[in-house]
């Protein structure tokens, strides 16, 4: 009766110290993962910038809803501009921080990079996708190969009447075909707040274009989307991030630029044209610039701090769109004062610049079908809200 006694005690207590055991483990584990107070939490840690970075997209799954707000965590955002903090947007972003510092009591603290200090103007969608950069301003089509059906608001001749209209468009084609949000999220990604870059009209140093011939045997900053056109006529398009706009066109190495009105009061190379070809308010082609998030880091944000800090890139945006629409003001008057050549092409000039890229749109609509996108859908659904305008 002893022996079998000491056996059942021995069994009893084997089970307990296996629990006691696993209490201990876990009251490690938790005891390890609880933040101390008052601890910041910094959002895809990295060091200060030393140059800019070139990176690879990392695809994956949308990340869980945002968490709720923790006592004592601050948030530290990484925010990239290529451009200048001197010139009108630059201001808006430095505001911006401010009010995000601000409205959130501290908890959420945006350090700007400006100058492409972060990341290459090219690189600025692969520099989100992968969380060098948590926030960043972007347009469409400057990091090339990222974006398929997303191109088709921004394809040549497209017939967009402004920029606040375009910007409606563009909301609305997205929301009728939620393939362009789904592009982004695929690529850890996602819009803020977005809107219409302003019309893009072409300036040129040494002479008037009313005519696809008459760029024959010129270098000319471009897009992707108008390189085949400028092929067409013997010209060549030559694709560069603002900070080289100035130092290319002063030196020679380019002698015109398919740009809005904006840049070149900004960025000065006004001062450098002389000859603006005008294809209408709509411009040639507008392109959707807006603010992106990392989606990882956004989702680590709490909800309350998500809509201030989309409410405040919203007042940029706003902004912007008011000071665009006034800088085109004060370009058209500058151009005007200093005696420089600015007209505006018939319907029937313009069409003859909207046939060269005819097998541009083609071509786009065969890759970005052949990638999985309903392209045609896209293009036909654009138009018809563009006829609604």
């Amino acid at each position: 009766m002893i022996k079998e006694e000491k056996v059942m005690k021995r069994l009893v207590l084997i089970p307990l110290m296996v629990v006691l055991a696993a209490v201990l483990v876990f009251t490690g584990c938790a005891q390890q993962a609880a933040p101390a107070p008052g601890q910041a939490t910094v959002l895809n840690p990295a060091p200060a910038p030393q140059g800019p970075q070139t990176i690879t997209a990392q695809t994956q799954a949308p990340a869980p809803s945002a968490p709720a707000a923790k006592p004592g965590k601050i948030y530290y955002l990484k925010f990239n501009d290529w451009g200048p903090s001197a010139i009108t947007i630059g201001k808006l972003h430095i505001q911006a921080a401010e009010m995000i510092e601000e409205r959130t009591g501290g908890k959420v603290i945006v350090t700007n990079y400006f100058n492409q200090s972060l990341l290459k103007y090219g690189d600025t969608f692969r520099g989100i996708s992968a969380g060098i950069a948590d926030l960043s301003l972007y347009v469409i089509g400057a990091t090339q190969g990222v974006h398929d059906i997303n191109q088709a608001i921004a394809l040549p001749f497209m017939g967009l009447p402004d920029m606040p209209s375009g910007t409606k468009i563009y909301n609305e084609l997205r929301q009728k075909f939620p393939e362009l949000d789904r592009e982004n999220t695929k690529a850890n990604a996602k819009w803020l707040t977005v809107r219409m870059m302003p019309p893009t009209q072409l300036h040129l140093v040494k002479r008037f274009a009313a005519l696809p011939d008459d760029l024959k045997g010129m270098k000319v900053i471009a897009g992707a989307s108008l390189v085949d056109m400028l092929s067409q006529v013997g010209a060549a398009g030559v694709m560069m991030g603002p900070p080289d706009w100035y130092m290319s066109l002063e030196r020679g190495l380019v002698e015109g630029q398919f740009v809005h009105w904006p840049a070149v009061y900004d960025f000065h190379t006004l001062e450098l044209f002389k000859f603006h070809t005008l294809y209408g308010d709509g411009g040639i082609q507008m392109s959707p610039i807006g603010f992106m998030a990392n989606l990882d880091s956004w989702n680590q944000i709490p909800a309350e701090y998500q809509k201030i800090i989309v409410d405040v890139y919203q007042w940029v945006n706003d902004e912007s769109t008011t000071a665009d629409l006034d800088l085109i003001d004060k370009a058209v008057k500058a151009a005007r004062d200093w005696g420089h050549i600015s007209d505006y092409l018939t319907p029937e000039e313009i069409q003859l610049w909207a046939k060269l890229v005819e097998p541009y749109h083609q071509s786009w609509i065969a890759d970005a079908t052949a990638k999985g996108w309903p392209a045609q859908q896209v293009y036909d659904g654009l138009k018809q809200i563009v006829a609604k305008y």
